[in-house]
């Protein structure tokens, strides 16, 4: 059982949904370390891991082979907070985060932490970082800038459409590479669904068929770090 798991991807990362794609397959990885994975929680919880939040910051676009770093906070009764440490072949390139919350299977209805004792024995390092993610405001002069269908190889193992598709559709739409990016899922998509995007400079909204809102994410050009 890790406090730090490492995984490297020899082939880099271009983009960053290359890099939100590597997130994924670090926290999948230390979540099976952990004890904590899909299948666990399912079967022996009844409750799926659900990414609400997520927050990566470059210095630069990685060069040559990406490492990233991943490890846990303390959880709170709500949510579970994953860092990441993020480095190529010049050293430290960034820095990552996820925020992820525990539904039920059959509901979908949000489950308090504090009914799985054992999320509360995790191995954590100190000193915990201490960078929040917050709701992201939407600006007033978006405009419509693309239709897209949801297609069924876009569904993940939780049924719903996978983030990693989200960050892929909404950079897309950006004219310039970007090193920085702060998403938030509001909703769930689920395949054959159609979403607006609609676009604001750096910002991108996907509203669904029936005008809500399923997410919302704004990129940035210039780093923070």
């Amino acid at each position: 059982m890790q406090e730090i798991l490492e995984l490297s991807r020899p082939a880099g990362a271009g983009s960053l949904t290359e890099i939100t794609a590597a997130m994924q397959d670090a926290a999948i990885a230390h979540s099976l370390d952990l004890d904590i994975g899909f299948a666990r929680m399912l079967r022996d919880f009844g409750v799926l891991w659900m990414l609400v939040r997520c927050a990566v910051d470059l210095r630069r676009l990685p060069v040559g082979a990406l490492r990233l770093r991943t490890f846990l906070r303390a959880p709170s009764a709500t949510s579970s907070i994953r860092d990441f440490s993020l480095f190529d072949e010049d050293g430290p390139c960034g820095e990552a985060m996820q925020c992820w919350v525990l539904a039920d299977a059959k509901t979908r209805k949000i489950v308090n932490l504090k009914t799985i004792p054992m999320l509360w024995t995790l191995p954590t390092p100190a000193p915990e970082r201490t960078a929040v993610l917050r709701r992201i405001p939407s600006p007033e002069d978006l405009t419509d800038a693309a239709l897209w269908t949801v297609a069924p190889e876009e569904i993940d193992g939780n049924g719903h459409l996978n983030n990693v598709v989200y960050v892929r559709h909404a950079e897309a739409l950006q004219d310039a590479p970007c090193t920085g990016l702060e998403i938030q899922f509001d909703r769930e998509c689920f395949a054959g669904e159609v979403l607006r995007l609609q676009t604001a400079g750096g910002f991108v909204r996907g509203v669904k068929a029936d005008g809500a809102e399923s997410f919302r994410c704004r990129f940035r050009k210039e780093s923070a770090l």
